[in-house]
C-alpha cells in the first residue's frame, strides 16, 4: 500500500521548486545616513534580547563606525558586553573612561573619570571611614542640587574616591563624530571633578 500523499492541494512550497527560502532582511542594508530610532533595537530591547534579530550583532554593526571615529580621535577603543550584555564601545584614556551605547533614539556616550583614595593618607582607619561617610553625604548633596541635567557624582565604592560622569545622547548619523565629540568634552569632565573633590574637602 502506498504512503505517498498528493501534495497538489498544499500551498506552494519553495523548497519543492529548488528555491532557497528568503533570507531575513537587513535592517542595515541602506546607508547609515539613512538610519533612524525605527530602525535599531532599543537598550531594553537589546538587555532583553526581545529584538526580533541578533541584537548583538546588529548593535555591533551600528556601533562600528563609533568605534573608528574613536580610534581616529586617539582613543584605544574596542567593543565588549557590558554587564546587562549590551554591545558597547569602551575606550580607556588617561583622563577618562568612555562608554557608548545604542540607546532609544540615539548613541548613548558616557564619560567617567573618578580620583581614587582619596582619603588615602589617613592611617586612622576610624578616621579615615568616617571622613568617607561624611564624603558619601556631601557627593549625594552636590549631585542632587548643584549640577546640570547631563551631569552626575557619586562616591565610588571600590577606588574610595568621587567619581563623575557626563551623559550625552547623539543622533545615528553623527557615528563618526563621536571621537571629536568626547575629546573636546574632556575638559568639561576634568573641570566637574575638580569642582565636586573641592567642595567634598571644603
Amino acid at each position: 500500500m502506498s504512503t505517498d500523499r498528493d501534495h497538489s492541494a498544499d500551498g506552494p512550497d519553495d523548497d519543492a521548486r529548488g528555491l532557497d527560502p528568503a533570507p531575513p532582511t537587513d535592517p542595515f542594508g541602506a546607508d547609515f545616513a539613512d538610519l533612524t530610532a525605527a530602525d535599531l533595537p532599543t537598550s531594553e530591547g537589546l538587555a532583553a534580547g526581545s529584538a526580533p534579530y541578533d541584537a548583538i550583532a546588529v548593535a555591533r554593526r551600528a556601533l562600528e563606525p563609533v568605534r573608528a571615529s574613536l580610534t581616529a580621535a586617539g582613543f584605544y577603543a574596542y567593543g565588549t558586553l557590558d554587564d546587562a550584555n549590551r554591545w558597547t564601545v569602551a575606550a580607556d584614556d588617561e583622563a577618562a573612561r568612555i562608554d557608548v551605547r545604542v540607546g532609544r533614539d540615539g548613541f548613548e556616550v558616557v564619560l567617567w573619570a573618578s580620583s581614587p583614595g582619596l582619603y588615602v593618607e589617613e592611617e586612622n582607619e576610624f578616621r579615615r571611614r568616617a571622613l568617607e561617610r561624611l564624603a558619601r553625604m556631601t557627593v549625594s548633596g552636590i549631585s542632587n542640587g548643584l549640577l546640570e541635567p547631563h551631569q552626575g557624582a557619586a562616591w565610588d565604592e571600590v577606588d574610595h574616591g568621587v567619581a563623575v560622569t557626563l551623559r550625552y545622547e547623539l543622533p545615528f548619523t553623527a557615528g563618526d563624530e563621536v571621537g571629536a565629540f568626547v575629546r573636546a568634552r574632556l575638559p568639561e569632565l576634568e573641570q566637574l571633578l575638580d569642582f565636586v573633590e573641592t567642595r567634598v574637602a571644603s
